[in-house]
């Protein structure tokens, strides 16, 4: 039986996520490792969140995080007014 079967919806989807910045953490590294100079985390944390808006792969969890971890590296985000 498949271990996320077993586990109510929204768990399912943490995990996901943290598998899925887990991947992304390794590629940063990676990428690092292999461009050097070339590459900085900005650069490509930057990328990943355009990457994933944009293919409309992004769950909320994720972009929290994203936008924590980009906001951490100096990028600023427009500021997003709720609609009352």
């Amino acid at each position: 039986m498949d271990e996320a079967a077993r586990l109510p919806a929204d768990w399912v989807i943490r995990l996901r996520d943290r598998d899925v910045m887990n991947l992304l953490d390794q590629l940063e590294l990676y990428t690092l490792r292999v461009g050097g100079k070339q590459s900085s985390q900005k650069d490509y944390w930057l990328f990943v969140y355009e990457s994933m808006k944009s293919g409309l792969l992004m769950t909320k969890g994720l972009e929290k995080h994203l936008r924590h971890k980009l906001k951490g590296l100096g990028v600023s985000f427009p500021e997003t007014r709720s609609v009352s």
